[in-house]
């Protein structure tokens, strides 16, 4: 009797052994809120092993043959990309913890701060700054037509809006001067990305943590529910066409911003970071590039962009 219980003792842990071995490699089953056009919330997950790497070999390979070739063709110096499946997660990287500098991407975590500031004082939004054009700016090499006249008055959400739809450092200035800006960098120190202080050198964001802007916007684990919708929204209705979007069906909607930005040695970056929502397979892409020619430099993000479109759409159309 005494073998006989020892035995069953250990036949149960060993099989107990073997089961949490399987269960901690099962593919991931995730429960989600619908019912919003930009944002749905996960409410269940289960754990998953990335498979990303595995799953999504086809675009690694084609991505970096592109890279490669343009690199030779000296169409662009670095590139860093980061991709993942917004429905279950897979995700892939290239080179996507090198750090560049983030420019107009910083936009996004300046909205955020003001949305998180809004759902306690619901009044904020509708609060009126007075527009004005901020001397000594440097023209950027994309312009957008703006629709705010100096002198005038606008409510904090009109100034957000440009801000993100037409990348307006004027609107980015005065907001940042009507907000508390520990406030800002609250959102990327609660977020675990990098923030900028004193002592960062040019270069410091990674694709990576910066597209986590996006997981948290589009998942409502950061804003609530309305004010996520209401950013992805307006990220939506961005007028820069030269980035993830150019090679893309009109009929796709994208949530995205892009930044640029000359640094002192001359050297170009152009970034382009966003949501792409294909029909019931939405992701996330996020293309950081350096070069000398923001032109070429957008017609790199724009090939990356479309590789992986195509290779979605050859996985779920008509799925």
């Amino acid at each position: 009797m005494l073998i006989g219980f020892i035995w069953g003792r250990y036949f149960d842990f060993n099989l107990l052994g073997k089961l949490q071995s399987v269960v901690t490699n099962i593919p991931e089953k995730s429960t989600r809120q619908a019912g919003f056009q930009f944002t749905n919330p996960l409410l269940d997950c289960e754990y998953s092993q990335s498979i990303g790497d595995i799953e999504y070999k086809p675009s690694i390979a084609k991505i970096n043959e592109y890279l490669n070739a343009s690199k030779s063709s000296d169409q662009v110096q670095d590139a860093a990309v980061y991709y993942r499946d917004l429905n279950n997660g897979p995700w892939f990287g290239i080179n996507e913890k090198d750090p560049f500098s983030p420019a107009s991407l910083l936009k996004l975590p300046v909205m955020i701060a003001y949305f998180k500031q809004a759902d306690e004082n619901p009044g904020l939004l509708d609060k009126k700054l007075t527009y004005k054009n901020v001397k000594g700016l440097i023209a950027p090499h994309f312009v957008f037509q703006s629709n705010l006249v100096e002198g005038k008055q606008y409510s904090v959400e009109q100034l957000i809006e440009q801000m993100i739809i037409n990348s307006d450092n004027n609107s980015l200035f005065i907001l940042q001067d009507n907000i508390d800006n520990t406030l800002i960098d609250k959102v990327t120190i609660d977020l675990g990305i990098e923030t900028a202080s004193t002592n960062s050198p040019e270069d410091y964001m990674s694709v990576k943590s910066y597209a986590s802007l996006y997981r948290v916007l589009y998942n409502s684990s950061y804003l609530d529910r309305e004010y996520s919708e209401k950013a992805l929204e307006i990220l939506a209705k961005t007028t820069f066409d030269k980035g993830l979007r150019q090679n893309l069906p009109k009929n796709i909607p994208i949530a995205d911003k892009f930044g640029e930005r000359e640094l002192d040695n001359g050297v170009k970056q152009l970034h382009d970071c966003g949501i792409i929502y294909y029909p019931k397979h939405p992701y996330l892409l996020c293309v950081m590039t350096r070069g000398s020619d923001y032109d070429k430099l957008s017609v790199i993000i724009g090939n990356i962009s479309k590789i992986i479109y195509q290779d979605i759409d050859s996985k779920f159309h008509n799925k």
